[in-house]
This record gives structure tokens, C-alpha cells and sequence, in this order.
């Protein structure tokens, strides 16, 4: 074998070699680019449909594929822009296949998780056009009116109409009778928290809804301790200065512990903060706007 023979052998090895190692330098670079630009394409719902040319169901499952995958991503990053992709691919997926109830089961609840609360109005108020039958939607139109938009005329509304729909679990019927005092919206609440709860998908988006529940949790307990200590304090006549004076207590749901508070409430010491943390706000923007 001659050199001429040897060198044109050797030349395409050396070529695969260098594009070999070009493309494991450049991977970092590339793989970051596809990082960033994966959600900046949003898809028109009414074009997609368009050109899914009568493959509605399978370009459905492709987008709503995408759609779970990224959901993680984009609640780690808690970026405004996920939520908006994420709602207008939500509006593609139920524009192609809109019997399908999976799409607006989890979708509503993923863009509340987002922070796009009018979002997962839009969803599950599509999702009650489109499954006039199930209660679950107007039962989460409630929850959003009550834990989000403070509305609880809104909040009745829908829960009513969810009750009175023939396959309502009992404790909604039970839920809309309460609702109207405080305990009853809590209870409410907290049940259909505990339902999200047991539907979450991943650690991160357990996390979010646990917070709200224990947070929910927490308000219903410490309207109990409240009521202890005010009876504490007229037994004894004068304000207790030691949280041992308070006898047994419920355990904290937030994980801190009681203790007497500076401004003399029991209080967690969780939650502590977050109330000192409001009553700087709130004096700053009184001396800011007299």
C-alpha cells in the first residue's frame, strides 16, 4: 500500500475525528440555545387546527406532550412567559380535540400554579361549556373566585351551580350549604386542596398547593388559638406574657411553634415574620401617601 493510498484512508477517520470533537465542544452552546428558545414559539390555535390537516387528535397529543414536560420547567423558573405559552398551548390542545378532559383537568390548575389565575378561569370556564355534566370545573371556578379574587358572591355562584349537578360528590352539596361563613369557605378549601394534593404530578408542584393548604390551615387554627388565649386572659385578667399560660395547643400547621408576639398575639413562629413583614408595608406606604 502506497502513501498516496494511506493518506486518502486516513483523511475522511481524521474528518470524523474533528467533526466528532467540534460537536462535543459546541453541545454546551447548542443545547443552551434550544433551552432558551423552546417556548418562545406559541402556536395559533385556530391555524393549528388548520394545518393538523384532520390529525386534530394526534397534534393534540404531541402539544399536550410538550405542554406537561415544560410545565415543570417553567414553575422552577416562575417566568411570565411560561404561563403565557403555557395557556395559549392549552387553548391549542382543547381547539384540537375538545372532548377530551385531561387538557382542562390539569390545565386549569397548572396555569393557577403559574400564577395565571385569569388563565385557569378561562380553562375550566371553557371546560364547563364543554362538560356541562361535570362538576369539578365550576367547583374550580369557585375556589379560584374564593382563594384568588376574594369574589364570594362569584365564589357561591359557582359552587351552587356545582352542586346541583347529578354526579356532585356529597361534600360539595354540603361545601355550598357552609360556604357562606367563614369556617364553611375554609372547609371547602381545604377539601379541594387535599383533592389537588392527591392529582399533583411532580415534588414542585405538590409543594405550591401544600403551602396554600397549610397556609389555609393555619388561618382556621389560629382563629382557635385566638379564642383560647381571649379566654385565657379573662380568666387571669391581664394579658399572658408566656405561652405556657395557654395550656395544650394545636400543633402548628405551618411546622414553626406558638409563642407570644411582641404586639402580645400567639402567634407562629412561622408567621411571625410575614406579619411584621406587612406591618412595614403598610406604615411605609401610610408615610408615603398621608
Amino acid at each position: 500500500m502506497n502513501l498516496r493510498t494511506l493518506i486518502l484512508i486516513a483523511l475522511p477517520f481524521a474528518g470524523a475525528i474533528g467533526a466528532h470533537q467540534f460537536q462535543v465542544r459546541t453541545d454546551p452552546d447548542r443545547w443552551a440555545q434550544t433551552e432558551d428558545l423552546r417556548p418562545i414559539f406559541v402556536p395559533s390555535p385556530q391555524a393549528t387546527k388548520v394545518s393538523s390537516m384532520g390529525f386534530d387528535m394526534v397534534v393534540a397529543d404531541l402539544f399536550w406532550i410538550r405542554t406537561v414536560l415544560l410545565f415543570v420547567d417553567f414553575l422552577a423558573e416562575e417566568s411570565e412567559d411560561g404561563a403565557a405559552w403555557t395557556r395559549t398551548v392549552l387553548k391549542t390542545v382543547v381547539e384540537l380535540d375538545p372532548k377530551w378532559r385531561t387538557p382542562f383537568f390539569y390545565g386549569g390548575s397548572m396555569l393557577r400554579l403559574l400564577n395565571d389565575i385569569e388563565g385557569s378561569d378561562e380553562i375550566f370556564s371553557e371546560a364547563v361549556e364543554a362538560f356541562p355534566e361535570d362538576p369539578y370545573f365550576p367547583f374550580s371556578l369557585a375556589m379560584n373566585a374564593y382563594m384568588y379574587h376574594n369574589d364570594l358572591e362569584r365564589a357561591v355562584g359557582h359552587l351552587q351551580h356545582a352542586a346541583s349537578l347529578p354526579r356532585a360528590p356529597r361534600w360539595y352539596r354540603n361545601a355550598a350549604a357552609e360556604f357562606i361563613s367563614r369556617r364553611g369557605q375554609r372547609k371547602a378549601a381545604l377539601l379541594y386542596l387535599k383533592e389537588q394534593l392527591n392529582n399533583a404530578n411532580s415534588d414542585r408542584e405538590r409543594a405550591l398547593v401544600d403551602a396554600k393548604y397549610k397556609s389555609l390551615l393555619y388561618e382556621q387554627v389560629s382563629e382557635a388559638v385566638e379564642s383560647i388565649q381571649a379566654d385565657v386572659e379573662g380568666r387571669l385578667g391581664v394579658p399572658i406574657d408566656r405561652i405556657d399560660q395557654m395550656g395544650p395547643l394545636p400543633p402548628d400547621p405551618l411546622g414553626g411553634e406558638w409563642f407570644v408576639a411582641e404586639d402580645g398575639v400567639v402567634r407562629s413562629s412561622v408567621q411571625d415574620p410575614v406579619v411584621a413583614r406587612r406591618a412595614k408595608l403598610t406604615e411605609r406606604a401610610i408615610l408615603v401617601n398621608p
